[in-house]
């Protein structure tokens, strides 16, 4: 039976990030200044983790600019107060419960005055028996959805349920609980266990509800995507390294969880694995042109509690300077109930082949830790990290030179070959010349730029020597980071510096040569770095 509905029925849905929710309340609050009537007009709302904080926050206040105060006030103050031991929550979720019991008081999510859905995960339990002989039984663990679309006889016949009974306090604070980051808020984790994207779930509850999918339209508001990849070669791994890497300097996988020590690349592929637009290309196979995702790429990995700067900077840069224009149309063409008319489909162009991607042979496979790299500068001219002098003296400065070939006999003081270091996510970088000299960060790293030298390995210089790589947003390209913090943090959270990086500069004496340099996003290619492997 048709839909005895008029018009659409228009969702905005807010997906998980932490801060960077800066980034889609940067997004939200261009759309909102294109149009005000946009949040009025909107139906539902929906959001895991961060974005159920940004929904809840729309519900009590319907402004975006509260939201761009939020993130660049509270929550900066929130984050920069962590504990760093990794067998206790980083930071309280009972501030966070607190915070919303302040927005919303007693109302629960069947009184929130719109739709709404927010999804979170209960862990289980074991309890006693109601009746019986009084046994402990399990309770098994289950996805949640805390909406007001879900309670009637036919949704309770089907075991939907919508919890709206459920305190939008608690329904918030429970979707953002990150183990790691926070507590659970009554045995329910954070959303991200549903999906980092609640919009096809929205979708759904829409046509549950009686519309039709060509009156549904949709726009998803990320929180920047950031590329994952592994360049191991995974054919043979075991449990170990799925479950903690194998020490790759190239695999751009993060610590997942908050005072997580290393990265677990089967928990990031199973986690973040969910915010790498697969809901996204669900919802426009659902709903074609009534579905936008914006969600700008972010050129590296911004952890959930960053407050540095430059971090801020990146976020509110990417979503200023992010392509709106199909929102827009979208919002005009269906939030303003313009047009009635639904659009046309067209057939998709097939006419185009798409070549498969080739799997690299086992040949063809680099190996990090047994190969020889030249370190080539961001740069038109062809230039490397050399030795001054092709020295082999402790202290040598490291500065910039035409690449050599691959053939010359001298073209040892050219070459740096990753060396493990005992450290999760750390590497040495070693000199080929020939002696035990390494990469390091020498001199005091405020004021003037501290050269970059060759050392032999020191206790007293361990920070200096240690680095990883930052992916650029060009591809191939790195920052090299140094684990020294550059000065003492006024916060315990180690995410609220900007990093010393290896950058390139021309002092008084006229020689170009590398130098620790602060972290500049916006001025990245004197800072970044191409790996060009020697076999």
């Amino acid at each position: 039976m048709a839909s005895q509905k008029t018009g659409y029925y228009t969702i905005l849905s807010f997906v998980g990030g932490g801060i960077r929710g800066l980034l889609s309340a940067t997004l939200l609050q261009r759309l909102f200044a294109a149009d005000t009537q946009l949040l009025n007009q909107t139906k539902m709302y929906a959001g895991c983790s961060t974005g159920s904080i940004i929904s809840s926050e729309l519900l009590a206040d319907p402004d975006p600019a509260n939201l761009i105060s939020l993130f660049t006030g509270n929550e900066l103050n929130f984050y920069n107060k962590m504990n760093i031991r990794p067998d206790k929550p980083a930071y309280s979720i009972d501030e966070v419960l607190a915070s919303q019991v302040q927005l919303h008081q007693n109302n629960k999510i069947s009184q929130a005055g719109k739709d709404v859905l927010l999804v979170s995960f209960n862990v289980g339990s074991v309890e006693k028996e109601e009746g019986g002989i009084g046994k402990m039984m399990p309770k098994a663990w289950k996805p949640m959805m805390f909406t007001n679309m879900l309670g009637t006889a036919q949704d309770k016949a089907d075991g939907l349920e919508g919890n709206s009974n459920t305190l939008i306090a608690v329904a918030a604070t429970s979707s953002g609980s990150m183990p790691g980051q926070l507590g659970s808020m009554d045995g329910n984790v954070d959303g991200c266990f549903f999906n980092h994207d609640p919009t096809v779930a929205a979708i759904a509850l829409a046509l549950r509800n009686g519309w039709e999918l060509h009156q549904i339209a949709a726009i998803t508001i990320g929180t920047g995507y950031m590329p994952y990849w592994l360049q191991s070669d995974t054919h043979d791994w075991g449990a170990e390294q799925w479950m903690n890497g194998e020490g790759n300097p190239f695999d751009n996988i993060t610590p997942f969880l908050m005072n997580q020590k290393g990265s677990s690349p089967v928990l990031d592929m199973s986690l973040n694995g969910t915010s790498t637009e697969l809901m996204p290309q669900i919802a426009k196979m659902l709903l074609g042109d009534r579905y936008v995702n914006l969600n700008p790429t972010l050129p590296c990995f911004i952890p959930e509690n960053s407050t540095n700067s430059q971090a801020l900077a990146l976020l509110q840069d990417s979503a200023n300077s992010f392509d709106i224009s199909k929102a827009l149309d979208l919002i005009k063409r269906c939030w303003s109930n313009a047009t009635q008319e639904l659009p046309v489909r067209l057939a998709e162009n097939t006419s185009a082949s798409v070549a498969p991607t080739a799997t690299p042979s086992a040949s063809e496979h680099i190996v990090p830790l047994e190969t020889q790299f030249f370190i080539r500068q961001n740069s038109s001219k062809p230039q490397v990290l050399d030795i001054m002098g092709a020295s082999h003296k402790a202290g040598a400065r490291v500065i910039l030179w035409e690449q050599k070939t691959k053939t010359s006999p001298d073209v040892g003081n050219q070459l740096w070959k990753f060396e493990k270091s005992g450290e999760a996510g750390w590497w040495l970088l070693k000199s080929q010349i020939g002696a035990d000299l390494y990469l390091t960060l020498t001199g005091n790293t405020t004021g003037a730029d501290p050269q970059i030298t060759i050392q032999p390995l020191r206790a007293d210089l361990r920070d200096r020597q240690l680095w990883n790589l930052v992916p650029t947003k060009e591809p191939g390209y790195y920052y090299i980071q140094n684990k020294l913090v550059p000065t003492p943090s006024l916060s315990v959270n180690p995410d609220s510096y900007v990093p010393t990086v290896i950058g390139v500069g021309t002092k008084d004496d006229g020689v170009t040569a590398a130098y620790g340099m602060s972290l500049n996003y916006r001025v990245y290619s004197n800072l970044s770095f191409a790996f060009i492997p020697v076999k």
